[in-house]
């Protein structure tokens, strides 16, 4: 096997970091980070020198600290809450504009150019300024969601779900960025639990906001409030970030295209297409065996391939370069991301599916009772980088936190029509804790693992196989269900068509139903389809089990205190 490349050595006027936390008067936070430049000829970095000043921790308290963490939790908020509150708006969407052919592509074009351009921004992140990149991002998300709010068509409302997917792309990326250039690498896995725990806030607000909006003003105000949250988190990071570029130049045009790797981002962002659209399309508007589904599948197959091929030849030009991927934390993190993601999008799409159609729930109550599961959730992430932060060790919080969660996975597939609502609640609870314990960690294990110059292409890959397993759960979750739904009501009943039932929706079965034992049928049905798609999330939860047992045990802590990551380079913080 051919010898990784070598990282080389960075003079000190060449160090990657762009931000650190503006003075404020009276509780200041004024700090240079400084770079070790200790590598031996095999890479190993060193400890830092005797004379070297001590690596000193972030000072508590400081309003910078304060805002900035704001802003990026707000920025990261922006996508979350994109993601759970539009749901409840496509029906009356679709009503207004008089559009059901083109409800697929409400989702898709959101999530095709969020989860493609996961690769690319990893190398735009790497190459140019972590502050300029996401203010852009953020300025793009906004751009999108005003012209979704103002659409006066269907096909304009698609191309704003397509733009403020680009700027989405690069928002938590650059989160995770911010992080790594401004917070000492032990700290680093509290802020960024502080900073994901919002994914769980959005998924307890994003279904009663969209509700409200859409009930109670317009459903354009489910973009519209996008406006002064973007607004406000662009000029905290404007002002409360000083920017300070040190990057090296990177070049000309023709070296920057180079570095940028086109071929490759052009490539994963066709087969991505791709892949979408077959499981966006397939059993719905076509059937699977159709030959557009099948040529779509072929088609990601082979441009995935290609870009497999294009990523060795590149090299370290490459937008996934191969020695990062060969890493054992970031491949086994990716996929335990990748499993986690397809599991974490069924709960919080079939869980409140549950709750309107079996207990007859309005879409605002069901997003209160789904509480049940986020809160547990965001208290155990934000508890997890605590104790991380603290002790150092993180793999072992990820084995227990997906043990835990298989356990409530398992609680979850025996729901039923008639489970009270003490058993439920238990059950999303206990779910919710396992859930939040895991999924910060591998984010963390980039940190550790990697040298900081190449962070940016783990956080990458990790946020890429996250938003991939999101897709595909949510794809394979549909077709159980609706198989299911399509053979229980064939064979309990002829008097209402399962194709009726699927056009009526969760909440409207009643409508349907003449008769009690007619509504029991469907109930059941309902139900049995719903159960189906949760044991494909405790199937995908036991994978993700088995992937923590692939993680490097690494502590934080001690990487922090000796300055080494991974035989490289490690920035420390010192006070000016």
């Amino acid at each position: 096997m051919a010898s990784e490349p070598k990282i080389p050595k960075r003079s000190s006027e060449h160090v990657s970091q762009d931000l650190e936390f503006i003075t404020i008067p009276g509780d200041a936070l004024d700090r240079t980070p400084k770079t070790l430049d200790s590598v031996s000829e095999k890479g190993v970095g060193t400890a830092p020198s005797p004379n070297a000043a001590p690596q000193k921790p972030m000072a508590r308290g400081s309003w910078s600290l304060a805002l900035v963490t704001l802003s990026l939790a707000l920025g990261t908020f922006l996508i979350a809450l994109d993601t759970t509150i539009v749901g409840i708006a496509i029906p009356t969407i679709t009503t207004q504009f008089h559009s059901l052919d083109d409800i697929a592509w409400y989702g898709s074009a959101y999530l095709i150019t969020l989860t493609a351009l996961q690769p690319s921004f990893g190398r735009i992140y790497k190459l140019y300024s972590v502050k300029n990149t996401y203010l852009a991002c953020v300025a793009v998300f906004e751009v999108g969601s005003i012209i979704c709010a103002s659409a006066p068509r269907s096909a304009v409302f698609i191309v704003g779900r397509a733009i403020a997917g680009c700027g989405a792309a690069g928002l938590f990326q650059g989160a995770l960025n911010i992080i790594t250039n401004t917070v000492p690498l032990q700290k680093r896995p509290q802020y960024m639990g502080i900073v994901i725990s919002v994914f769980g806030i959005s998924a307890c607000v994003g279904p009663v906001l969209g509700g409200a909006f859409t009930q109670g003003v317009s459903w354009r105000w489910c973009f519209w409030v996008n406006v002064p949250i973007g607004a406000f988190t662009f000029f905290l990071v404007l002002i409360f970030l000083k920017h300070k570029e040190d990057k090296p130049h990177p070049g000309t045009i023709l070296e920057q295209m180079k570095q940028l790797d086109p071929i490759g981002a052009a490539t994963i962002i066709a087969a991505v297409c791709c892949l979408f659209l077959a499981l966006q399309w397939g059993g719905h508007s076509k059937p699977w065996k159709s030959a557009t589904i099948i040529g779509l599948f072929i088609g990601f197959g082979m441009l995935f391939f290609f870009f497999c091929f294009a990523q060795y030849k590149m090299g370290e030009n490459a937008t996934t370069p191969l020695r990062v991927l060969r890493q054992r934390s970031i491949l086994f993190g990716a996929l335990f991301l990748f499993s986690s993601a397809m599991s974490a999008y069924v709960y919080g799409y079939y869980l409140p599916i549950y709750f309107q159609s079996i207990k007859g729930s309005s879409p605002t109550k069901s997003g209160l009772q789904f509480m049940a599961l986020a809160l547990p959730q965001i208290f155990a992430l934000i508890l997890a980088g605590a104790l991380t932060t603290k002790w150092g060790h993180y793999v072992p919080y990820m084995i227990v936190g997906t043990a835990i969660n298989v356990v409530g996975s398992g609680f979850l597939i025996t729901l039923d029509t008639d489970t009270p609502t003490l058993k439920w609640a238990a059950y999303m609870v206990v779910t919710g804790i396992g859930t939040g314990i895991g999924v910060n960690l591998p984010y963390t294990a980039v940190q550790v693992v990697l040298p900081e110059i190449d962070i940016p292409l783990g956080n990458a890959i990790s946020q890429f196989a996250y938003q991939l397993g999101a897709s595909i759960g949510l794809a394979v979750g549909q077709t159980l269900f609706l198989n299911q739904l399509t053979s229980e009501l064939s064979k309990r009943t002829s008097l209402v068509s399962p194709a009726a039932v699927i056009a009526a929706g969760a909440s409207d079965l009643q409508r349907l139903a003449p008769t009690p034992e007619l509504l029991r049928i469907l109930l059941e049905s309902y139900a049995s389809a719903i159960r189906h798609a949760l044991i494909f999330a405790l199937a995908v939860v036991c994978l993700a089990f088995a992937f923590t047992f692939g993680m490097e045990h690494r502590n934080v802590k001690t990487a922090a205190e000796k300055g080494i990551v991974e035989g490289t380079n490690v920035q420390t913080r010192e006070e000016a």
